[in-house]
């Protein structure tokens, strides 16, 4: 416990250095980090699959960690997304021509780690630059990361009914309701610092800097995307179980003492950003920022 809680600390700090300070002097330079989460994430998810009879095809993987970001830059989402499909031409065309030495379930593996990790990462790029800003980026984190820490606590100190034993034996009810109280947490956190006390208004490249000038109504949005992102959390981190046990695996690396690797600290994240960056990409649309 000790261990894993000293970690979570480092990843946290680590975190607030990434997009407190670095994001200051220019929005991209928060980028290498989420960068490093994708091609990493995806060297996890390639490597535990060889080891467990499944064979991506790295060529695509390595197109699109290639081609991402370029497209990125020029076209936001839509970059991306071009470049999740000419990774997908890519793996069938690569698949064609070394069909003797690949499984069509190795193909179907290919196309999981080209979603999971590496299309979901975009979420991240896209908050940062154009939906939501820090202010984004902070829900995400704030949300998920303490939700993921009440959780861990109230299983530990009440937990006794199972959640879903054959999927994750560790996950208990008392482990939800905790989830679901930190994910508050995290998004009171957030309406203090953005919406009431403004401490990011004095910070450059900040992006939005409160959600409305209406606190009841910052809250009821804040709350009501707490709930939403806590509930993907749960189903992420669920996901991330099952998949590992369908591996043979108990975790996905080992950068992270106490943690695993970087997959095993994205499981949340990546169910998460999608929702806040739809989030944000409605209301910008709806308030016109």
């Amino acid at each position: 416990m000790l261990k894993r809680n000293l970690t979570a600390l480092v990843l946290i700090v680590i975190a607030l250095v990434f997009l407190l300070w670095l994001r200051v002097y220019h929005v991209a330079l928060a980028d290498p980090l989420f960068y490093a989460f994708m091609v990493v994430g995806a060297f996890e998810m390639w490597q535990v699959g060889r080891k467990s009879g499944y064979n991506a095809l790295p060529i695509p993987l390595f197109f699109f960690a290639v081609a991402f970001y370029p497209l990125f830059w020029f076209y936001s989402l839509t970059g991306a997304t071009f470049a999740f499909f000419l990774a997908a031409i890519v793996a069938f065309s690569d698949y064609i021509f070394e069909r003797r030495k690949y499984e069509v379930k190795d193909l179907l593996y290919t196309f999981l780690i080209l979603v999971y990790p590496m299309f979901l990462s975009s979420s991240f790029f896209y908050i940062n630059h154009d939906a939501g800003g820090l202010l984004g980026l902070v829900c995400v984190l704030a949300v998920t990361l303490l939700s993921d820490a009440f959780a861990l606590f109230a299983g530990v100190l009440f937990g006794k009914k199972k959640l879903i034993e054959d999927v994750s034996p560790k996950k208990t009810v008392a482990g939800v309701f905790g989830a679901y109280f930190g994910g508050l947490v995290g998004a009171t956190a957030t309406f203090l610092l953005f919406d009431l006390f403004g401490v990011a208004s004095e910070l450059p490249n900040v992006g939005l800097l409160s959600l409305t000038d209406k606190y009841g109504l910052s809250i009821a949005l804040y709350f009501s995307l707490a709930i939403l992102s806590t509930t993907l959390a749960i189903f992420g981190d669920l996901a991330a179980s099952l998949l590992k046990r369908k591996l043979g695996v108990k975790d996905f690396g080992k950068i992270f003492p106490g943690h695993g690797g970087v997959m095993d600290r994205l499981d949340s994240l990546l169910f998460v950003a999608p929702l806040v960056a739809l989030f944000f990409t409605i209301y910008n649309g709806v308030v016109g920022v």
